[in-house]
């Protein structure tokens, strides 16, 4: 009897430990801004992405919460495009990742993206972060940080150097 009980507890407290980590599906994503200084975060943008400059990361510490890092940089417009143009294949390779009709990666022009620019030892890693809706959150000056939400949101880690992606990451679903 006291070890079904002791069972019980600790399924209920996982449940609530659960609870807490998960944002409701209607919740807005987290905003977390951007522009702490008159200067804009971007340091270069087109209509679907943006990239982060080296000294805003560096300001709001973001390699200490969202990805492992030592330092920034601040990757270059000709970084992001050859990134840009192999995105679709290297998710193409990985649709056990994904659920959603037609693929993610023949519906990329419906993501925004955000990148940022991770120094991990000798290496430039870009950081990017991809999502099919931003909710009420000003993309191009907040990060979008959000809990669940399935593969409309999602993250990748390219290093610069050898041209190829290192990590994806898909937001689950609550």
């Amino acid at each position: 009897m006291r070890d079904t009980f002791k069972l019980v507890i600790g399924m209920l407290l996982l449940i609530n430990l659960a609870a807490c980590n998960t944002l409701p599906r209607d919740k807005p994503p987290v905003d977390i801004p951007l522009t702490a200084t008159e200067e804009s975060p971007t340091a270069v943008a087109n209509q679907s992405w943006m990239i982060v400059t080296e000294e805003y990361a560096e300001e709001k510490g973001i390699a200490s919460w969202l990805v492992e890092g030592d330092g920034y940089w601040t990757p270059s417009e000709d970084d992001i495009l050859k990134l840009e143009e192999k995105i679709g294949e290297y998710l193409s390779q990985n649709p056990s990742q994904f659920y959603r009709q037609p693929p993610v990666w023949e519906r990329l022009d419906e993501y925004q993206r955000q990148y940022i620019g991770i120094e991990r030892g000798d290496k430039q890693i870009i950081y990017g972060n991809y999502f099919c809706d931003s909710g009420r959150v000003n993309w191009r000056e907040e990060l979008v940080i959000v809990e669940d939400g399935g593969d409309c949101f999602f993250q990748i880690e390219y290093d610069v150097e050898s041209e190829v992606f290192i990590k994806l990451l898909v937001n689950g679903v609550s």
